[in-house]
């Protein structure tokens, strides 16, 4: 219980600090709102990260010399829609607390271009985002070295940050997804993978238009962070309720 205090403390002194400077750079709030909602600059950013990983041949064969690179690529990214599941459930199935631009905390949030009410009223912890791209970028550190650090430092300051300075997470939300979605890739690559691997390489060698194919739609729909399934399995789940 301590502990909890200590982190609500201070996650309270970090959003005081950061809404002080809310509203004395309009276009600024304007810029971080936008990076905050545009999947360009988060998802798809990442995901071109991905394909640069794919496609560039530089690649350290110590950090995994029985394996082809483009197999533990599917893989990776396999992982992390995984590890975006566990996310959601964490989120749901958690009472931990709101949203900051949801609860009353009496501080001066840069809702700018969004309506607040339209964000999910359920627990904020952990950071999906955090959770979902940390994943992402452990595993493409595991390939390339530099890839994954630039990952983690876009994750940080693009996406992280700028949720955190409008309010949509607590700055413990996005530490302790950052630690979840490292600690789950970290796991799940863990597992005895090797044959699944194998069937990758061996169906992406004989299928090479359709494998292409089939991966520029999970690449685009992990870039959307699996928005349009989403939005089927709630629609879906809607009419099956009713």
């Amino acid at each position: 219980m301590h502990l909890v205090r200590l982190f609500e403390r201070a996650d309270f002194s970090i959003l005081a600090f950061l809404t002080g400077f809310t509203g004395r750079f309009p276009v600024f709030d304007h810029l971080v709102n936008a990076i905050s909602r545009l999947d360009t600059f988060k998802g798809i950013a990442l995901m071109c990260l991905f394909w640069y990983v794919w496609a560039d041949g530089r690649y350290d064969e110590s950090l995994y010399p029985a394996i082809d690179r483009h197999s533990r690529l599917v893989t990776v990214l396999a992982g992390t829609v995984l590890v975006g599941a566990l996310s959601r459930c964490l989120q749901v199935g958690l009472h931990v607390h709101q949203r900051p631009v949801l609860s009353d905390l009496g501080l001066n949030f840069a809702v700018t271009a969004f309506n607040a009410s339209s964000l999910n009223n359920w627990n904020s912890f952990p950071s999906d985002h955090s959770m979902f791209f940390f994943a992402l970028g452990t595993g493409l550190w595991q390939v390339n070295r530099l890839a994954g650090v630039i990952a983690f430092a876009w994750t940080i300051l693009v996406i992280d940050i700028p949720r955190v300075y409008l309010g949509i997470h607590y700055p413990s939300d996005v530490l302790f997804g950052a630690l979840f979605g490292f600690l789950g890739m970290r796991a799940f690559l863990a597992l005895p993978l090797e044959w699944i691997e194998g069937v990758i390489s061996r169906w992406r060698r004989a299928h090479q238009g359709l494998f292409m194919a089939g991966l520029f739609l999970a690449t685009d729909e992990v870039g959307h962070l699996l928005a349009d399934f989403r939005e089927l399995a709630h629609s879906s789940m809607h009419v099956l309720i009713k």
